[in-house]
């Protein structure tokens, strides 16, 4: 599943970046990544953009946002279900259950 959310990743970048540079952030591993993370939540810091801690109704909106979507291009099965995965994962945790 790693390959497919690199893969995911990798589509969501290539909107706002060039292909090559898209591809290269998505397959970040180790020190690198974890040098751009800490770059990039520094940026967001400064600029006031980091997101606010994740509330029930701010996920079960965004999952009622996801499953209405009309995506640009076409998602895989993998790639909607690892999308799909991490809210309910994140819902989960928010409302204290083990899945």
């Amino acid at each position: 599943m790693e390959s497919t959310q690199n893969k995911a990743i990798e589509k969501v970048l290539s909107t706002i970046l060039t292909e090559d540079t898209a591809s290269e952030l998505a397959n970040l591993e180790g020190k690198a990544l974890e040098e751009t993370f800490n770059s990039l939540y520094e940026q967001m810091d400064y600029q006031k953009l980091l997101p606010k801690d994740p509330t029930v109704s701010g996920v079960l909106q965004g999952l009622n946002d996801l499953v209405q979507a009309e995506f640009q291009e076409r998602l895989s099965i993998e790639e909607y279900q690892e999308i799909l995965y991490q809210q309910v994962e994140l819902l989960a945790s928010l409302l204290g259950i083990k899945l």
